[in-house]
């Protein structure tokens, strides 16, 4: 555990400047605006949908031994599929801000922990942003993947979370590099 002795600011001030880039472009930058779309018929399916509890819904749904009847697979022929996630109450942006920052110290002490394994004693700048970038990119970048291939999402969804990957990522390894115990 002497690596998060060593390297506490460099996984507290990532975590912080990857916690306002986030902000800051959710807020500020327009590429996450047209990631969402309104449905046509928004106030029916507000009807339909009240009073059901919150939680994951899936559209058809069906249990393993359901999804084999063949009235099953012709509802999903027809469509529409997917899913729905009801939230209990009204999103509160501040709270869910503040429920992502220990992720970000999550991150920072995973690359932490395989950059201190992985480097020499002494790295040069370049040498730990490269290391620990690849670390941080594999926190910031690739946990999202699988849940759009499974649950779907656009093209555009997918491109604008690789940005903001990028920026984490770069952030992260540019404060390791900074920070990084010379020897």
């Amino acid at each position: 555990m002497e690596f998060l002795s060593e390297l506490w600011q460099p996984i507290v001030l990532s975590a912080i400047l990857v916690f306002v880039a986030s902000s800051l472009i959710h807020m500020f930058l327009p590429i996450h605006r047209g990631e969402w779309h309104k449905l046509p018929n928004e106030e029916e399916v507000r009807n339909v949908l009240k009073g059901t509890p919150p939680g994951q819904y899936m559209i058809p749904f069906g249990t393993m031994e359901e999804m084999k009847d063949p009235a099953f697979l012709e509802k999903m022929k027809e469509g529409p599929n997917g899913t729905i996630v009801l939230w209990a109450g009204p999103l509160q942006m501040g709270k869910k801000l503040l429920q992502t920052f220990p992720f970000y110290l999550v991150v920072g002490i995973f690359v932490a922990y395989i950059g201190w394994f992985s480097l020499p004693e002494g790295p040069e700048y370049l040498k730990v942003f490269q290391i620990c970038g690849a670390a941080a990119f594999m926190g910031h970048g690739l946990g999202w993947i699988p849940q759009m291939i499974w649950f779907g999402g656009s093209s555009r969804s997918f491109w604008t979370f690789l940005f903001d990957a990028v920026v984490y990522t770069g952030l992260t390894a540019g404060t390791f590099g900074w920070l990084w115990p010379r020897g």
